[in-house]
């Protein structure tokens, strides 16, 4: 069995081979603002539409952030609910919503990646938007690359069942109502989606960024490790720290904590609570923007000044936490209840010595 899993591996590293060797190359530092979003799920504006939850949201954050401040917008797959809804009746109802993308795509800062929910649209014609699709993309960074794909392509069995899924969701769950069961709701298969892509982007010095599993990844780490390391710290800064800044670090510490237990007592699958997945040396080469589809807000990647960040947006709305509790620093969007807040932050030139040094 231990042979067969290796073999598979080896297969799989192969296709993702090929698949990174015949991406498109963009020159990170010619563009300056990017901001990447994923598993947008876009549907027909009914009770199965996932998108609808913070399609107001996400709109604003487009419109009155990234727009504004120029941003280049990649959307890294499954944009389009394709398993459960028909495009033209997406495009209708989220006219509003491609009129953004076109502003984008106008200035030429819009690429759109293909997930497992939207692989139809490389064989669709006559489509009621005319962008260009792309399985995967490579972000050039001085000498070091970015690679830029869903995820669903680190999975060693989505091909064989996708289209399986596709029909039953379409046919059978959807005009019942039931909301969709994918790989985000499966600890189990997260793990091993991103065990697959830290392999090889280990193995080949890169620093992968992905979808798909709708979970944040900073760094290789999942929000249970970040807050570790992050209370480890500030535990670390309160034993060096001046008088005056005690009280603030013991906020930032209750904080965290809480956050911590919160994620334990909400989560009862602890079979995989090792995110580290189980190499020498901890190396910082995965990336995952989360989902747009989120219970208390929306997640993306930003890179700006060679620098990567992972944020959060939220409706004060859905989630009063962050402005309640110090530790975490909130910018309000214009006069609107929707806020922006930066989880993690971390230079490029430092993520890339980490990777060559310990890979």
């Amino acid at each position: 069995m231990a042979k067969k899993n290796q073999i598979n591996t080896k297969t799989l590293y192969r296709k993702l081979d090929k698949i990174y060797d015949s991406s498109p190359t963009l020159d990170l530092n010619s563009r300056g603002k990017w901001v990447i979003f994923s598993d947008l799920h876009m549907g027909d504006g009914g009770s199965t539409d996932d998108f609808k939850r913070n399609s107001k949201l996400f709109q604003n954050a487009l419109e009155g952030y990234y727009l504004k401040n120029r941003h280049t917008l990649i959307l890294n797959g499954d944009v389009e609910e394709l398993q459960r809804f028909q495009v033209s009746k997406i495009a209708k109802q989220w006219a509003s919503v491609y009129k953004l993308f076109n502003e984008f795509n106008e200035r030429d800062a819009f690429f759109k990646t293909i997930g497992n929910h939207d692989l139809e649209l490389q064989l669709m014609k006559n489509l009621p938007f005319s962008y260009k699709h792309y399985e995967s993309l490579k972000l050039k960074f001085e000498d070091d690359f970015l690679f830029v794909f869903h995820g669903h392509q680190a999975s060693k069995k989505y091909q064989q069942h996708n289209e399986l899924i596709g029909f039953t969701l379409k046919y059978f769950a959807n005009p019942l109502g039931i909301k969709s069961y994918s790989v985000s709701h499966s600890s189990r298969k997260q793990y091993k989606i991103e065990k697959n892509v830290y392999g090889f982007s280990a193995f080949n010095k890169v620093v992968s960024i992905i979808g798909h599993t709708h979970r944040p990844l900073f760094e290789s780490l999942h929000k249970v490790d970040r807050l570790k390391y992050k209370i480890e710290q500030l535990c670390r800064d309160f034993s060096e720290a001046e008088k005056d800044d005690l009280s603030e670090i013991k906020q930032e510490i209750k904080t965290h904590k809480k956050e911590l237990k919160r994620y334990y007592k909400e989560n009862k699958d602890h079979s995989f609570q090792n995110y580290v997945y189980n190499t020498l040396f901890h190396i910082p080469c995965v990336f995952n923007s989360g989902c747009v589809v989120g219970k208390r807000g929306m997640t993306c990647l930003e890179i700006e000044d060679d620098k990567i960040r992972l944020v959060h947006w939220f409706d004060k709305k859905i989630s009063k936490k962050y402005l309640k509790q110090s530790g975490y620093k909130t910018e309000r969007l214009g006069d609107t209840d929707f806020y922006r807040l930066i989880m993690n932050e971390e230079s490029l030139h430092y993520i890339f010595t980490r990777i060559k040094f310990l890979s």
